[in-house]
């Protein structure tokens, strides 16, 4: 039985969400902290003749020698030794009782800059520390402090002197960038952040007035007060509710994001990046803030692109750089992941702040790129009175020219057979499932400036963790690229639009470079790097569902097998066959002895499976992998038509070895607990019921001929 003195253990905190990193992660990479042990001699001596000085400096002495010995221990944090000495000797305690409720400014903001800096190396668990000690109440009264301070200087700037004015903005510096990590441990903090006063504060900083009153903020203020916004409004509509409040905020952001990027790289990357944030904010509840202030992800990528070409250009960029980097990778991605989820809306007028155009419309992938803002908003206008459904008439109409004119004799032989794949029989992917033709901005401007962009990154070899971290990134922007492309021309896709044939043409050529250069070779390359494995074969299993014809004169589809094979992994098992039964698609009898060789392995892995009584295997595939080797016979094996049908699945006899599955299949359904794994219990009665119904067509197929 428990003792009474026993204690209750605490309730785990939920974690806040969010579709992007944390502002610290790339520090986190460049800085990597080892574990250490401070219980030596060496550390001992250590903390006699330098920690325990410092710790006692702090808390007496005049205001210049506190300033002094918070200093000192602000330039030791880095080391890992000094840090957690400090840390044992109580420095967070001392800081928050004694140092912020000092009567010098100068002590104050010394304490916030080591307080903030110390919550860098340690991250989350100090910064639950520091919440459940009230930093809170402090935070209040620095709030209060700075909006004064900065009112006083935006309304009388010689009230405050150069050395107090500096003083004021290290201060405020401190504070954001404490706020922004703070915000990033878990909802509850989050919601505390999320409060008026500190957002209109970050919100009226980006500004060149405050209270009507000409300011200048300093680019450290502004960095630290934009990247505090972009952190709180990632998937937070509390924080949305209330900036959308403040008349000058979307302004501000616009009139940063286009500055010019090798000034303010980090700037303008944050502050993109919160727009994306208010855009896909406003649209989740398709309210008016984005059309009404003509804002949209396609004239994010620009200069979120600019910024990437702008630190590759550099030999040697500055951490900062890097970060701004980091981030516009990261944005780019979950603006191509963001196209799925709002492809089609509005249609066909005004989608997104920009004029969608018809596919016959277009005079070159670059214009949008190459024209200015204001030439934007003038073409988004252009044709804002014109009756919806003449739109719609007038958009059909063109699309159909255009799927007339498209012609395979304009591509490649390769590509023109791999196009005839993608569009389907009719011609169109559109005229073969009934969905309506349709563009994209977002996709046209990542597909025309991203890509080539970004590829350097990822095809290139990498010689820290930071850039093995960049690389990582920039393949899963590639993905995200690819699953948007692939996704939006699917006609299992649930949308009544596809992309046009056209835009689907253009990035055809794309796939087939980033199969050949990237992936391929990273396959060729037999890496230990189980990361950059995931990685790599997920973005294949995008470019392989959207053109299935990718070359496999390298034995790519064996690589894949190997990989299959040596990972213990099951989600990376499960991506490698999604791979393969794509590969399998491709018809030709070019292609026929690797289906055969991927149709074996789909029906020997789920051959696998015990009979009822028999023991399992010791190699018996998980469930996970065993329902995905299904669903790509299903997939493969569809049509009669298809070259390889009579080839593979009729002379080596899948059908009888689907019949036999239907037992062992059910027994391996019944051990997965609903309970606990409800929705592998739920994919594993539905492969079973897709089994039993595609033994019946593949049957009646038969019975046809």
């Amino acid at each position: 039985m428990v003792g009474d003195t026993a204690k209750k253990r605490r309730k785990q905190p939920e974690p806040r969400a969010g579709r992007k990193s944390s502002a610290t992660t790339f520090f986190s990479w460049a800085n990597p902290q080892p574990n250490i042990s401070v219980n030596s001699a060496e550390s001992e001596i250590l903390r006699d003749q330098k920690i325990l000085p410092i710790i006692s400096g702090i808390q007496a002495g005049s205001p210049a020698e506190k300033k002094q010995h918070l200093i000192a221990a602000c330039s030791i944090i880095e080391d890992p030794i000094c840090r957690k000495l400090l840390l044992k000797q109580h420095i967070i305690q001392i800081i928050l009782d004694k140092v912020l409720a000092d009567s010098s400014q100068e002590v104050v903001t010394a304490g916030w800059a080591l307080l903030n800096k110390i919550v860098l190396y340690e991250g989350y668990d100090i910064s639950l520390h520091l919440y459940r000690k009230g930093i809170f109440s402090q935070i209040t009264g620095a709030i209060t402090t700075i909006k004064s301070g900065v009112f006083a200087l935006a309304t009388q700037p010689k009230s405050l002197s150069p050395s107090d004015q500096t003083l004021l903005w290290d201060y405020t510096s401190s504070v954001l960038s404490l706020l922004t990590k703070l915000s990033e441990t878990t909802k509850e903090i989050l919601d505390r952040v999320s409060n008026e006063d500190v957002l209109l504060l970050a919100s009226a900083l980006l500004g060149l007035k405050i209270g009507g009153h000409k300011i200048s903020v300093p680019e450290n203020v502004q960095i630290a007060a934009v990247i505090l916004l972009d952190r709180v409004t990632d998937q937070n509509s509390i924080a949305y509710d209330l900036l959308v409040k403040d008349p000058g905020f979307v302004g501000n952001l616009m009139r940063i994001y286009t500055a010019k990027v090798e000034d303010a790289p980090l700037k303008i990357a944050a502050t993109c990046s919160t727009l994306h944030n208010v855009i896909s904010q406003s649209l989740a509840l398709a309210d008016d803030l984005a059309e009404d202030n003509k804002i949209a992800d396609a004239r994010l990528i620009a200069p979120l692109t600019a910024i990437i070409q702008a630190i590759l250009s550099k030999q040697s960029p500055s951490q900062e750089e890097q970060q701004a980097l980091f981030l516009s990778l990261e944005t780019l991605s979950d603006v191509a992941d963001c196209t799925v989820e709002t492809f089609g809306h509005n249609a066909p007028g005004n989608t997104n702040g920009i004029q969608r155009k018809t596919p016959g419309d277009r005079s070159s992938p670059h214009s949008d790129l190459d024209m200015e803002d204001d030439d934007l908003l003038e073409g988004e206008d252009e044709d804002e009175d014109e009756d919806d459904e003449e739109n719609e008439e007038d958009f059909q109409e063109d699309d159909d020219d255009d799927d007339e004119n498209a012609s395979d004799e304009e591509l490649p032989d390769d590509l023109g057979a791999d196009m005839a794949m993608v569009t389907g029989e009719e011609g169109t992917t559109a005229r073969a499932s009934k969905k309506k033709p349709f563009d994209s901005p977002e996709l046209e401007f990542l597909l025309v400036a991203t890509i080539p962009a970004v590829l350097p990154i990822a095809t290139s070899t990498s010689s820290s963790e930071p850039e093995r971290n960049i690389k990582l990134t920039t393949i899963s922007l590639l993905s995200a690229i690819a699953r948007a492309f692939a996704l939006l021309c699917s006609k299992t896709h649930k949308c009544k639009f596809t992309l046009s044939q056209s835009l689907q043409q253009s990035y055809l050529p794309s796939t087939h470079e980033i199969w050949n250069i990237l992936i391929t070779p990273i396959l060729c390359s037999n890496s230990a790097d189980l990361k950059l494995a995931e990685k790599i074969t997920e973005l294949a299993s995008h470019i392989t569902a959207f053109t299935p014809s990718v070359s496999v004169s390298n034995n790519q589809h064996k690589s894949f097998l190997a990989l299959y094979n040596a990972t213990a992994s099951i989600p990376l098992k499960v991506l490698c066959v999604k791979v393969l039964s794509n590969l399998a698609r491709c018809q030709g009898t070019d292609r026929i002895e690797v289906n055969k060789e991927l149709g074996t392995f789909f029906m020997t892995t789920v051959n696998k499976l015990p009979f009822y009584g028999d023991a399992e295997p010791a190699d018996l595939p998980a469930p996970e992998v065993i329902i995905e080797c299904l669903n790509a016979v299903y997939d493969v094996y569809d049509d009669v038509d298809n070259d390889y049908d009579e080839e593979v699945f009729v002379k080596l006899g899948f059908l009888k070895y689907l019949k036999s599955f239907v037992g062992r299949l059910r027994a391996m359904a019944k051990k997965v607990d609903r309970r606990t794994r409800f929705e592998l219990r739920e994919s594993a009665d539905e492969a079973l019921i897709n089994l039993t119904e595609f033994i019946k067509y593949k049957t009646a197929e038969r019975e046809e001929i």
